[in-house]
């Protein structure tokens, strides 16, 4: 855990990085595109989130361990969630109100590799209510794409390699998604 821009960072435990280099791997191997390091991590705003979610993770993995904890979950989400989730989903109005923004950083070198890099990307990716509504036009737009392409004849592909394609981008962007990229110089790492 520590800080970076006055929140804290947390490495996510999902397949999320895995998944990064095994793409970077076939990156490598079939174009010859240098691979990045890769890291993912959560960030919180405040220390009362982060705490929350703290507490919150010990318990549901106190409780998945069980046949009964894992039934009282199901039975009673609202309680173990502080109203986060219920059975009966999101309301209209809820989806309506809803937003997802994920930050992306990169650091590099604009010239040379000595020292610490100099210079950051941003990546920034909006959009509407991620569960019910974003999360629809992402794999539908997928599809397309994997559609459009054709058969390849390498296998189990990532995301990243089967969505290797502006369009896919562009046709999000039409349906509310939205992705924005700044490049800074004079990186300040410690910030």
């Amino acid at each position: 855990v520590w800080r970076e821009s006055g929140r804290f960072c947390v490495p996510f435990a999902g397949s999320d990085r895995s998944v990064v280099m095994r793409s970077q791997r076939y990156l490598y191997e079939k174009e010859n595109v240098t691979p990045v390091q890769c890291g993912v991590y959560m960030t919180f705003h405040n220390t009362a989130l982060f705490l929350y979610l703290c507490l919150f993770g010990t318990v549901f993995l106190a409780l998945v361990q069980t046949a009964f904890g894992r039934k009282l979950m199901l039975k009673y989400p609202r309680i173990f969630t502080l109203g986060l989730v219920s059975t009966e989903g999101a309301t209209p109005q809820q989806i309506e109100q809803a937003s997802f923004s994920f930050t992306f950083k990169g650091y590099g070198y604009s010239g040379e590799i000595t020292g610490e890099p100099d210079q950051c990307i941003e990546a920034k990716i909006s959009g509407p209510e991620p569960g019910y509504v974003s999360c629809s036009r992402f794999v539908s737009q997928a599809a397309y794409s994997i559609l459009k392409a054709g058969p390849r004849k390498v296998g189990v592909v990532t995301p990243a390699i089967a969505l290797h394609t502006e369009d896919y981008v562009q046709r999000l962007q039409k349906r509310g998604i939205f992705f924005l990229t700044f490049l800074l110089r004079g990186v300040d790492l410690g910030a």
